[in-house]
């Protein structure tokens, strides 16, 4: 198997993992208590590996993907007790998302620190309308099926947002990378 189609995989596996677990969730009504520190952390954790994949085969990564689920968690479990409303959530949800850029572009070292934050802060702006995009076109599909039912219907309705936005990061990140290598080749000559 290709480098690239193993890249390919391991986004698509981490998208529905994180499908999987907001499916688990909501089904089970649970989302007071611990579940909702536990998806947070788990999202931001997998973004984090999927901002660094060419990383994914070391330890350091996998313990700071989990450092930063810790991280998240904690902080959602501080926030617990502000208002629920639209401002607040967009609020705690940008200050997480820049957490994980921040943390994705430290972890290989200071050098070029703030080339690779804004690289990794481009990368996540132009993948995150994806999952709202896939959410749009799931409403109008609820219209003929009922997720909360569970079952294959379930699964499509839960993980087709973080699948979304897990093949967004791998494109985007392929288009990135190949605009990079023509720029450099350009340099070159």
């Amino acid at each position: 198997m290709s480098a690239l189609l193993r890249t390919l995989r391991f986004y698509l596996v981490v998208g529905l993992v994180q499908g999987l677990l907001l499916m688990s969730v909501v089904l089970s009504n649970r989302l007071s208590g611990a579940m909702a520190e536990i998806c947070a952390g788990l999202l931001m954790g997998g973004t984090l590996l999927q901002l660094l994949p060419e990383h994914r085969g070391q330890w350091r990564t996998w313990l700071a993907s989990a450092a930063l689920a810790l991280v998240v968690a904690g902080l959602v479990l501080a926030c617990r007790g502000l208002p629920l409303t639209l401002l607040v959530l967009g609020s705690v949800v940008a200050g997480l998302t820049l957490l994980t850029v921040l943390s994705a572009a430290a972890l290989p070292g200071l050098a070029y620190f703030w080339r690779r934050f804004f690289d990794y802060a481009l990368w996540v702006a132009l993948a995150l309308p994806l999952p709202w995009i896939a959410q749009a076109l799931l409403k109008v599909w609820t219209t003929y099926h009922d997720p909360l039912k569970g079952g294959w219907d379930a699964l499509v309705f839960f993980a087709g947002p973080t699948l979304a936005f897990s093949l967004g990061l791998f494109l985007i990140g392929l288009c990135l990378a190949t605009l990079l290598r023509r720029n450099t080749m350009t340099a070159v000559c």
